[in-house]
């Protein structure tokens, strides 16, 4: 990107203006965000930094800015965000707009795809595609801080700076490799993912609480919708409100008074909120609620003989394409085979070609169907 054009630190119209002109009837962008969100529950958008092939600016989401024209170009339908590592990312994003990107390159997967570690950084990246090595890292940085020092801000811009020409690089191997088809996959399954979990994505995530008992399961999971609109009323993390074990504690032990629950919280807490929590314990019986722990109970356990035997099937095959075994299927995944119910992955798309021999004809469903349009990505523009 020699040559690029500094539209820089954007905090008013004129300069957001500048950005919008360099959008328009561009057919995609690098994009970054930072935010903060340790001490809220919604995570606050503090900037989003965008690269085209000739500009490089920082919008300041903390400035009084009317956005909407910003948006107009960065949601047209035909265009694309390049991002790097995008899942959190979207989820920003998608709370502060509620839209998702109309089109997705997301460079760590794409990377992954022609040898790269599943996890590389944008350091990594930049440093093998392009030679780059971008310095000292401020990650860590808090991104409300205005005015922010010169040297975060110079890190921000760097984050999307040489993105395109790393994505070129990796596209172009994509392309030799033949696939292309594999990243656009991935990318429309990643869009089409809500990037919020809910309660019961929560929930199940929760360590200990599928060893409970199916009432204290249930109490659990009432827990867990309580203490979620309970955080986003107060915009506090929910950790805060009630962390993870204590949850699982009261739900194993179903206290039925203030006393009880007094044994697990500090006085504060039962005073402003057992009368909730002793509500939603009680609701535990309710039938839509045990039906959706019986939707989303542990599975039983596999035959470690067979899910053994299917890593190494899958070892041997991403060692053939010279890949890491876990882009073609996580352990998790092959527990669900091992017992029959294979995730939708695995069952159509290029997994499941990949994989013909491990997962058998019966398993590939419609694994034969036709690959997704490689025009969905863009190329290197000339």
């Amino acid at each position: 990107m020699n040559g690029t054009e500094e539209i820089g630190w954007i905090d008013d119209d004129a300069g957001l203006a500048r950005l919008v002109a360099a959008l328009a009837g561009a057919p995609r962008a690098a994009i970054d965000t930072e935010f903060v969100r340790e001490k809220t529950y919604y995570p606050q958008l503090c900037l989003i930094q965008v690269a085209t092939e000739r500009h490089v600016a920082c919008v300041d989401l903390l400035a009084k800015l009317d956005l909407e024209p910003l948006y107009a170009e960065l949601f047209r339908a035909d265009f694309t965000w390049v991002l790097h590592s995008a899942r959190q990312d979207l989820e920003v994003v998608y709370q502060r707009t509620g839209r998702m990107p109309p089109r997705l390159v997301d460079t760590q997967v794409a990377a992954a795809f022609t040898g790269y570690p599943p996890q590389v950084g944008l350091e990594g990246l930049l440093e093998r595609a392009l030679g780059i090595t971008l310095g000292e890292s401020f990650a860590r940085t808090d991104w409300s801080r205005r005015p922010l020092p010169d040297a975060a801000f110079r890190y921000a811009l760097d984050d999307v700076r040489y993105l395109l020409a790393a994505w070129d690089r990796v596209d172009a191997e994509l392309a030799r490799l033949d696939r292309r088809a594999w990243l656009v996959e991935d990318c429309e399954r990643l869009l089409a993912e809500h990037p919020v979990a809910d309660a019961i994505a929560i929930w199940s995530k929760i360590k200990g609480v599928h060893g409970l008992s199916f009432a204290s399961q249930c109490a659990a999971l009432a827990l867990v919708r309580w203490r979620e609109a309970a955080a986003q009323r107060s915009d506090r993390p929910r950790r805060w409100l009630l962390a993870d074990d204590v949850l699982v504690a009261i739900a194993a032990t179903l206290p039925t008074d203030a006393d009880a629950l007094g044994a697990f919280v500090p006085p504060k807490f039962v005073a402003r909120n057992a009368g909730a929590v002793l509500g939603a314990l009680a609701s535990r019986t309710d039938a839509a609620l045990q039906a959706d722990v019986r939707a989303n109970a542990a599975q039983r356990a596999p035959d470690r003989t067979v899910v053994k035997a299917l890593q190494e099937q899958v070892r041997q095959r991403a060692s053939a394409l010279a890949i890491e075994p876990e882009l073609l299927a996580t352990r998790r995944d092959l527990a669900s085979l091992a017992l029959g119910d294979p995730p939708p992955h695995l069952r159509t798309g290029w997994r499941a070609r990949e994989l013909a021999s491990v997962l058998g004809p019966s398993d590939t469903g419609t694994s034969s169907s036709a690959e997704p349009d490689t025009t969905a990505l863009p190329g290197p523009l000339t």
